[in-house]
């Protein structure tokens, strides 16, 4: 079973994980990991960043070692909306010790929250990176009591079984770097089971106004099968027409896409972050 951790201060820290150069005025990338995930799911990027960038995982709030959800904010309006105010003030506080803004590179969960960031804050963010971003519609935002039932007997299964889960992650997705699937099996078991029976991952304010809203460099890489963006919400945010919003479809890839492409995947953000970190 699935241990809950007990819950913490609303204003309590979020677990951080520094790689790279210790001098603080090397460019900084911070990385925000999907539902499920933690900041240690990125093994593969920092690898290949770390040596380049000061790279800062954050454990989302209710993932990895962050503080779980108060009971008051898994039954506010919107348990996400506390998510994105921990990422932002840990943002905060990272900018003012670094003296910079920050480019933030996030996937699907954390690429909305990416997006909320590079809309709502570029005093603190330069450029941004999202990775098959969760942009659902408001009446396609909780997801059915199934999908979340399944996602919830993962976890629990992940916990009773890591081994085995291990097995299947490899035999499930066989171009994914080695390196990638302990961090993505032990995630499982790190995850707030109460807020993920909510059946939610992205903000109640409308995707589209945050995209449309976004004033900073931003990279969107979507993937072609799967996913949260279908084929119809990939054609509105081409219409939104923001200029400082770059949309790729990525070949051959499904919703985790620096893991099913990572050569692809990093052919396209490396030369970005080169430029606006």
């Amino acid at each position: 079973m699935v241990s809950r951790m007990p819950s913490s201060a609303h204003h309590a820290d979020l677990a951080l994980r520094w790689s790279g150069p210790v001098d603080p005025r090397t460019p900084t990338v911070v990385l925000l990991h999907g539902l499920g995930d933690s900041a240690d799911c990125w093994p593969d990027a920092v690898r290949r960043w770390s040596p380049t960038y000061r790279v800062l995982g954050v454990d989302a709030l209710g993932h990895g070692r962050s503080p779980r959800f108060t009971p008051q904010q898994l039954s506010s309006t919107d348990p996400v909306e506390a998510m994105y105010a921990a990422a932002e003030r840990t943002l905060a506080s990272v900018v003012a010790a670094h003296g910079a803004p920050v480019v933030v590179v996030g996937h699907s969960m954390g690429g909305g929250l990416a997006g909320a960031l590079a809309a709502r804050r570029p005093d603190l963010v330069s450029a941004a990176v999202l990775e098959d971003p969760a942009w659902r519609d408001s009446e396609l935002r909780v997801q059915p009591r199934q999908v979340v039932r399944e996602r919830i007997a993962e976890c629990r299964a992940v916990a009773d079984d890591p081994s085995g889960q291990l097995e299947r992650g490899r035999a499930d997705n066989p171009t994914w770097p080695e390196s990638e699937f302990a961090p993505w099996v032990e995630s499982k078991a790190q995850v707030d089971l109460d807020f993920l029976g909510l059946g939610i991952a992205n903000l109640l304010e409308p995707w589209d106004e945050i995209v449309g809203a976004i004033r900073v460099p931003t990279l969107v890489l979507l993937a072609e099968r799967g996913g949260p963006v279908t084929p119809e919400v990939r054609e509105r945010a081409a219409r939104i027409g923001n200029p400082q919003v770059d949309i790729r479809v990525v070949p051959d890839s499904g919703h985790c896409i620096r893991r099913d492409v990572p050569d692809a995947y990093h052919a396209l953000v490396d030369p970005f972050l080169a430029k606006y970190a």
